[in-house]
């Protein structure tokens, strides 16, 4: 039955995370796993609305189509969650796992400033992605989705401290939404480290913005996903 691709960059070849098999097998999973466009699941009784990039997941269901034990399914998440290349929002009664750039790098049209073969990666942020007719309009639905990749106090203080950079006190949603999407190319650990340092040395204080803050999340150096070799691509 026809049910779509997904796409996967040669890249990988020589970023050496194929070899891990098991990894590989449970990432190229996640990746065929996730729908392309908004939709409306039913689990048990309750109806789920998932965006492009998301999907229901549970560890027997997932242990049962990739032949990966509960345990290994474990383990792979985990690498995933620590490396910034998934979420994953839990209830009593399910999960659900959210691609993070799903729309940059699986969307119809991208359009690289990058020459050759060189890939769009989360320490090379420069790729530009046109709208894709898959993209939910609500801004305030994509801004909860990128921000539910990081500590959530953590993120409520740094928009007031960039709130107040500003002379009307106030930053609008399409700005805020704006700096996430930028977060999001980088691992998460850099970026919440980044915005603790920019809140803990008071740079708000000094009228420093967003701008300010991008520049130290370019300058971090990242930390769990460097440390164990993680790719940045998709």
């Amino acid at each position: 039955m026809n049910r779509g691709y997904i796409k996967l960059w040669r890249k990988a070849l020589d970023a050496g995370w194929i070899r891990n098999h098991k990894l590989w097998a449970f990432w190229t999973w996640c990746l065929m796993k996730s729908t392309h466009k908004e939709f409306e699941a039913i689990v048990g009784l309750q109806t789920i609305r998932l965006l492009p990039g998301q999907f229901v997941f549970g560890r027997k269901k997932a242990s049962e189509e990739t032949d990966l034990s509960e345990r290994e399914i474990r383990t792979a998440l985990a690498f995933l969650k620590n490396a910034g290349n998934l979420t994953i929002k839990t209830t009593n009664k399910f999960s659900i796992i959210t691609i993070v750039n799903w729309i940059t790098y699986q969307g119809e049209e991208i359009e690289n400033d990058q020459q050759g073969d060189q890939l769009p990666t989360s320490y090379r942020p420069h790729t530009r992605t046109k709208e894709h007719k898959n993209i939910p309009s609500d801004i305030s639905e994509k801004i909860s989705n990128l921000k539910s990749r990081y500590n959530s106090k953590l993120v409520d203080r740094v928009f007031q401290s960039l709130a107040s950079t500003r002379k009307s006190g106030k930053v609008s949603d399409s700005t805020l939404l704006a700096q996430l999407e930028k977060w999001a190319a980088y691992p998460q650990t850099q970026v919440e480290t980044a915005i603790r340092t920019y809140l803990e040395k008071g740079y708000a204080a000094e009228g420093k913005g967003e701008k300010y803050l991008m520049g130290i999340i370019r300058n971090g150096k990242p930390q769990t996903a460097t440390a164990q070799g993680v790719p940045d691509w998709y």
